[in-house]
């Protein structure tokens, strides 16, 4: 009987200790790696919300984060790519994340409708760019912007927060330039203005979106892989 309290001790301790050691790999670890090492080993969980669902901006004339708007280059962008499919039936999916690596709450010019490949440099947004370039085409659509953001357009990433926007293309378009694994892709976001306001419209005098040096970011470029059945 005594051996078998004894036991029961041991157990409860060793598990209180692995509660222990498990919030602290969330403290110290998870912000930055857990989600990203969860994303790759379990496919279909992705690294954070999807951008859609990021808070969408409402009265920058009076209300944005102090921090936010004195920061400076605070995206990180990522892509994730795909296996190319083997068959036209297949896709190819690219996932762009997006990191806020301040303590601010930051707006971007966000619309998945607008996500485009290639650049236009007389509008704001996100889009792709593949070396060499490869002709295909996200079917999104920007047109040349003024001054101000309308702000169904405009989403709030929050502090250390990034989010995943999923990007496909069927395999049934995809050229045959882009099965020899020798084409790089990669993202950026340009934004050209900082949303004026009118004069007087609020606290604030623009949208506080000039917060990228130069207007103009990428992510690192990402080698897109052969098929299995092409690779050496």
């Amino acid at each position: 009987m005594a051996l078998d309290w004894l036991r029961r001790e041991g157990d409860s301790s060793n598990t209180n200790i692995g509660i222990v050691l498990l919030l602290m790999l969330f403290v110290f670890v998870g912000p930055s790696v857990l989600p990203s090492l969860l994303a790759r080993t379990i496919p279909f969980i992705d690294e954070g919300i999807p951008c859609t669902r990021l808070r969408q901006a409402e009265d920058r004339a009076n209300h944005q984060s102090l921090i936010g708007r004195s920061t400076r280059n605070p995206l990180n962008l990522r892509l994730v790519v795909g296996d190319v499919p083997l068959s036209q039936d297949g896709e190819l999916l690219i996932r762009l994340i997006i990191e806020n690596n301040t303590i601010g709450s930051v707006p971007i010019v966000f619309d998945e409708r607008q996500i485009i490949v290639g650049d236009d440099p007389a509008s704001s947004g996100f889009g792709l760019i593949f070396n060499p370039p490869t002709g295909l085409s996200t079917g999104g659509f920007r047109q040349t912007q003024g001054n101000f953001i309308p702000e169904a357009s405009i989403r709030i990433l929050g502090p250390r927060q990034r989010c995943v926007h999923r990007i496909s293309f069927p395999g049934s378009v995809l050229p045959p330039s882009l099965l020899n694994g020798t084409t790089t892709v990669q993202a950026y976001y340009r934004i050209n203005t900082s949303g004026a306001f009118a004069q007087g419209a609020g606290i604030y005098p623009d949208q506080g979106l000039a917060i990228i040096a130069g207007g103009f970011i990428t992510s690192p470029p990402v080698t897109i892989p052969a098929p299995a059945s092409n690779a050496p």
